[in-house]
């Protein structure tokens, strides 16, 4: 089976969207740094990195922390990963970024938490979105008790990951193309937003609802201008 096969027969398992769409971004929004940077972390330990390649991402963490990513950032972020798990065996990445998203459920803010509750309760369908890779987008969604995960999807050759993307990299207009794509035509008429930074913009546009959470400067400046409320998560 290929990987668009397996991820369209993944697709037909997934629940109906059913209530109002609450798409919220993950990193700087939900969480205050990069969940890639956390796997990052536990793949060092595995000696799937090395302590370099990992001392420069804990550096790219404390800029994303402070300002966050630029696209040449993120760019760059999407390669290196790519590349480190080429070969790597799916089942074993899977369990890796099964004990990641376990440990960074436990992290999501305070303030978070509490909106995702209140969407919950008001009977919405949480969507968890990130560039990060699907399955620690997945591992965390279900401990928040998400509906759908949304994340970039490595490309799979039988058992083991190619090092190419499946499909658009959920970043910028990527993210949009996914939610279209995993939700389904229209679903984002209805929908509130919640994301951090500029290039999440496009996200933001297509929902009926945006919300700008702990935001960038460019996305600051761009919800004021257009009256969208704006929410800081310490």
């Amino acid at each position: 089976m290929t990987a668009s096969e397996h991820a369209a027969r993944e697709a037909e398992a997934l629940p109906e969207v059913v209530g109002r769409p609450a798409v919220f971004d993950l990193d700087r929004t939900l969480l205050a740094g990069s969940s890639l940077v956390a796997l990052a972390r536990v793949m060092a330990r595995r000696r799937m990195v090395s302590g370099q390649q990992l001392l420069s991402g804990l550096a790219m963490d404390q800029v994303f922390r402070r300002r966050g990513a630029t696209d040449d950032d993120v760019d760059r972020i999407r390669t290196i990963a790519l590349r480190h798990i080429a070969g790597a065996d799916v089942a074993q990445l899977r369990a890796l970024t099964d004990e990641v998203g376990r440990a960074l459920s436990r992290q999501v803010l305070p303030g978070a938490r509490m909106l995702l509750r209140r969407h919950q309760e008001a009977g919405d369908f949480i969507v968890i979105l990130s560039a990060s890779p699907q399955e620690l987008v997945e591992a965390i969604a279900s401990r928040l008790g998400a509906q759908r995960a949304v994340g970039t999807r490595a490309e799979v050759d039988g058992s083991r990951y190619t090092g190419g993307l499946d499909g658009p990299f959920c970043y910028g207009i990527g993210k949009v193309q996914r939610l279209e794509h995993d939700l389904g035509p229209g679903s984002l008429d209805a929908a509130t937003a919640y994301a951090d930074s500029t290039s999440d913009l496009p996200v933001l546009e297509a929902c009926r609802e945006p919300v700008a959470v702990n935001p960038d400067r460019p996305l600051r400046r761009v919800a004021k201008a257009r009256g969208w409320p704006v929410v800081r998560f310490a």
